[in-house]
């Protein structure tokens, strides 16, 4: 890497590779279940008569109460690099007091479908309409998907895939957090941009394809 609240389970086989990645001394990719601890009336977060008072409202992983916001868990699929998970790296990256789960969550693990073509892009793979088509109902007719088709079809193609959505749709539309891959012969190398800084990890191409492609596999059954 250039320039960690949660718990988590392991998802067996998909870091098989990762003894290659010590030697060359490239980052290590894993994937792995984790959600953002709920915080019951944190005590940073503003209250609800303040809320009300000055009409800025709130957009996060949260509900209200009398006392104010609760952020509740949200579980997915994290991306662990060198065994701390991406979301906390990022907190450090922007140098927030708070998380970005508080806003974001993981766009892994909560629909399969939607996880197929989130790996096939993070793999480079062709993403087909069938894969596509899968993530919406059956029942809704040709006409019904062809707006959502074309709509993820825009997306598809924007060199910068989202890998933290809205945590309350999901949405492109509401933004996100997004990385820029490059591909070597030997890497593949994730760069995360704000204002004035980057963030990057260059992982060995070959324990990158191991990790997602297992990954995938296991959502495509």
């Amino acid at each position: 890497m250039n320039s960690g609240s949660g718990n988590s389970a392991s998802l067996p086989a998909l870091h098989k590779a990762a003894g290659r990645c010590l030697q060359s001394k490239m980052d290590i990719l894993r994937l792995q279940k984790y959600e953002r601890r709920p915080l019951s009336n944190d005590k940073e977060v503003t209250p609800l008569k303040n809320l009300i008072n000055n009409k800025k409202g709130f957009q996060s992983n949260n509900s209200l109460n009398d006392k104010g916001i609760n952020k509740y868990k949200k579980e997915f699929t994290e991306f662990f690099i060198n065994d701390k998970p991406l979301s906390k790296l990022l907190d450090n990256f922007y140098n927030t007091k708070t998380s970005i789960l508080d806003n974001w969550t993981g766009v892994l693990g909560t629909n399969q479908k939607k996880d197929v073509v989130k790996i096939k892009q993070l793999l480079n793979k062709e993403v087909t309409d069938k894969d596509i088509r899968q993530i919406y109902p059956a029942s809704w007719s040709d006409d019904e998907f062809k707006w959502y088709l074309e709509k993820y079809r825009e997306e598809l193609v924007n060199p910068e895939i989202l890998i933290y959505c809205c945590s309350e749709c999901g949405d492109t539309d509401c933004g996100g957090i997004t990385i820029k891959i490059k591909r070597t012969n030997s890497s593949v190398i994730w760069t995360i941009k704000d204002d004035k800084n980057e963030l990057n990890f260059e992982f060995d191409k070959y324990s990158y394809f191991d990790v997602l492609n297992n990954y995938l596999k296991m959502v495509s059954k």
